[in-house]
């Protein structure tokens, strides 16, 4: 479904975890003169338990699961955009608002919970895309997106920053002609695959006796070090859970 806003965007709210891209966004919206003017609300949604980098930025709390919330939401915004958002949109949100997602994957490759990881682990396609959001989790008319190619020595973060870098890079060129409702959509690929929180946190508990090659299990555990998180663990007979990261280094040496 190809909506968009059938009059001039003046109200815009922004759904938004990173606090990274919401001051991307909100300076290169600052570059334009849209003919009027345009509000725009930041919120950060009720499953962002570490919130001051939004609070900092001005933005406020949601809960976009409660009906109230969302009947809100339809009387006062012509455009809603997730932007790394932890929740879910509901069927009659996305239906009834025209709702962008700005994702951290490239459709419809590894759609769902850290793209970036399970490429690491499968190969497909990493990058970012820009969508129309409908009722199923990171699917709908694709408006742009940008492929980022894996390294041999990245980690799920050095990934994640590379996908951080072409989001902001997306937001550049388009966020203009989204806002002016001047965008076109292609159908996303009926190949792509979905991957959960649960299926992450599968990976992250090690399994010990796991048989594999050792290109497998370092493939593994590029996907689940992501800098100070602790991600992957194993639990020792004495009942504690060590947690593991790995580190990579390419030699700088010229070779001939």
């Amino acid at each position: 479904m190809d909506m968009r806003p059938n009059h001039p965007v003046q109200r815009l709210l922004v759904i938004s975890e990173n606090s990274e891209l919401s001051l991307h966004l909100r300076a290169e919206l600052e570059k334009h003169d849209f003919g009027q003017p345009l509000a725009v609300d930041f919120c950060y949604t009720v499953r962002n338990r570490a919130p001051q980098a939004m609070l900092d930025i001005g933005a406020a709390s949601i809960d976009i699961k409660d009906p109230a919330t969302v009947a809100r939401v339809l009387r006062d915004y012509d455009l809603v955009f997730s932007l790394h958002c932890k929740q879910i949109f509901p069927r009659q949100l996305v239906e009834q608002v025209c709702c962008i997602n700005f994702h951290p994957g490239l459709n419809p490759y590894n759609r769902g919970w850290f793209p970036q990881a399970f490429s690491l682990l499968n190969g497909l396609p990493i990058g970012a895309t820009i969508h129309v959001m409908d009722a199923e989790v990171d699917h709908g008319g694709i408006i742009a997106q940008q492929a980022v190619q894996i390294a041999p020595a990245d980690t799920s973060l050095e990934v994640y920053r590379k996908v951080i870098a072409a989001e902001k890079h997306l937001i550049a060129q388009h966020i203009a002609s989204i806002i002016r409702g001047r965008f076109h959509t292609v159908p996303p690929p009926t190949d792509g695959n979905y991957n959960s929180i649960q299926d992450y946190r599968q990976l992250c508990e090690l399994d010990l006796a796991a048989v594999g090659t050792l290109g497998q299990h370092l493939q593994l555990l590029r996907a689940t070090t992501h800098g100070s998180f602790r991600n992957a663990y194993f639990t020792a007979e004495n009942g504690k859970r060590y947690y593991v990261k790995i580190q990579i280094e390419e030699d700088d040496a010229v070779t001939s």
